[in-house]
């Protein structure tokens, strides 16, 4: 009988010991994938030959678990937290209102800090729209045949949902109904229904102008008047969700986080207003385990080790080498724009160039080296020879700015690009372009629209961006690309 109860009792706790186990394995999924990780090829060995092999203290593997999986998850919602900035950027540091349209009617000036390396080519639109309770409505009005404009949307995850642009709708005029998900219902007759999978969208248009030519700017800068965005309940009679957790989550984020734990702060609240998707989802229940405040009590075991890794990852973030490099140009990767296999990558990219355009849009190729492959300064002088220019579909132009800044650079002139539209440029007979960089203008007069002022100052780098739109396939298999600045 004696025998028996001890059995019992046996088989009792070897049921409950498995039970635990189970419980523990599925609430630490990537624990115990860490574990049979550490642990591989033990199976296959004779206690012999493992001789010395001592496995880590339960605490060190818990501090290294924790170090390397926080990393992972630091990197992959990072792209989010920093679109959450943008956000909270564009309402509470431009003044701007959720589902309205910042539009930036001047080009800018040496005078103006917008953002980081302006662009001249266009004159730009943004917006952040909140889905949950409608759909808005985008008007875009007549644009002539050859104007570029192009407007791009992306979901709160970074994924870009559509480019509607002059490749698609060469004569502008159209309605965009931007609908969030689950929505059902009627439209406006014409309208382009744009599914997003998530509440919020964020929005960047451009407009070509030709910041040179007044006359250019005056008529670009009606078309940009005339874009206006609408909730549907002001065309067509419709039940708004009223008590719609919204998507917006500006105020839920601590701007100066940066390289902390605290990107994860109302973390689960973030992810109830635009819930992950596809492999997002899938990164989102991984990570449950390490993340602080996504459902499991925080260990503080852990804690010490996933500081460590927010720091260390955010410097990942600043060093990744996002770009290729030939001739001492760097070319932004065509798949750059839709980094969905890449967390690094898409950390990076909104780190830097949140809002980046797919390749059959633009692509952009940069230099702060000459073709010594020394760094190119101010007090220096500099030709560069396109031989042919630029194969586009578009436009091309070049633009100069201080490296240390990511503005553009005070001069005499007011000019800092130059590009297919400046006015007067000169081309060699063989169609060539020769082109200068220098704190004075050429000698010969003639080559001063092919100019670029720089500045006397020696202490200042330069940093040269050749942006190009409707990159040609020789581009973009870089069978096309530019040799380097010549110091003269």
């Amino acid at each position: 009988m004696k025998r028996v109860l001890t059995g019992i009792v046996m088989g009792v706790i070897v049921i409950a010991a498995c039970a635990l186990t189970a419980v523990v394995v599925a609430k630490n999924r990537t624990l115990s994938v860490g574990i049979r990780a550490a642990t591989s090829g033990i199976g296959n060995s004779s206690v012999a030959e493992l001789g010395d092999v001592e496995p880590y203290a339960p605490i060190e593997f818990a501090e290294k678990h924790a170090y390397d999986l926080g990393g992972q998850a630091y990197l992959w919602f990072y792209g989010r937290w920093r679109m959450i900035l943008e956000e909270r950027d564009f309402v509470l540091k431009n003044g701007a209102e959720i589902n309205s349209l910042l539009k930036y009617r001047d080009p800018p000036t040496a005078e103006d800090e917008i953002y980081v390396t302006p662009n001249l080519d266009v004159l730009n639109i943004v917006s952040f729209f909140d889905l949950a309770e409608q759909p808005q409505i985008l008007t875009i009005p007549p644009i002539e045949e050859d104007r570029y404009y192009t407007f791009m949307f992306v979901d709160a995850w970074h994924n870009i949902l559509a480019n509607v642009s002059r490749q698609h709708y060469p004569e502008g005029a159209q309605q965009v109904a931007l609908v969030g998900p689950g929505w059902q219902g009627e439209l406006p007759e014409g309208a382009i229904r744009l599914d997003s999978p998530t509440n919020t969208v964020a929005l960047l248009g451009r407009i070509r102008v030709s910041p040179e030519l007044p006359d250019d700017v005056t008529k670009a800068q009606s078309i940009l008047d005339a874009v206006e965005v609408a909730p549907l309940s002001t065309m067509m009679d419709l039940t708004v969700k009223a008590d719609a957790l919204p998507g917006q989550s500006y105020e839920l984020i601590d701007p100066n986080a940066r390289q902390t734990l605290g990107i994860f702060d109302n973390y689960e609240e973030i992810l109830q207003r635009n819930p992950p998707y596809g492999k997002d989802a899938y990164a989102a229940d991984v990570f449950d385990e390490i993340i602080p405040g996504a459902g499991l009590k925080p260990n503080p075991v852990f804690m010490a080790s996933l500081k460590e890794a927010a720091r260390d990852s955010q410097r990942k973030i600043r060093t990744a080498p996002i770009a290729s490099r030939l001739f001492g140009w760097s070319m932004t990767p065509p798949e750059v724009a839709t980094p969905d296999w890449s967390w690094l990558l898409r950390a990076s990219l909104t780190e830097y160039g949140i809002l980046v355009n797919v390749k059959e849009e633009s692509v952009y190729i940069t230099t702060v080296l000459d073709a010594d492959r020394k760094t190119m300064t101010g007090g220096e002088s500099y030709e560069l020879r396109l031989a042919p220019p630029p194969p586009v579909k578009e436009f091309w132009s070049i633009t100069l700015y201080d490296m240390a800044t990511a503005q553009l650079i005070a001069n005499d002139w007011d000019k800092f690009r130059i590009g297919d539209n400046t006015p007067s440029l000169k081309y060699e007979e063989d169609g060539s372009l020769r082109l200068f960089i220098s704190p004075e203008p050429p000698e010969d007069a003639d080559y001063v629209p092919n100019w670029i002022p720089s500045t006397p100052d020696k202490d200042i780098q330069l940093n040269v961006v050749m942006r190009i739109y409707g990159p040609t396939d020789e581009i973009l298999n870089k069978d096309w690309f530019p040799e380097n600045w010549q110091k003269q």
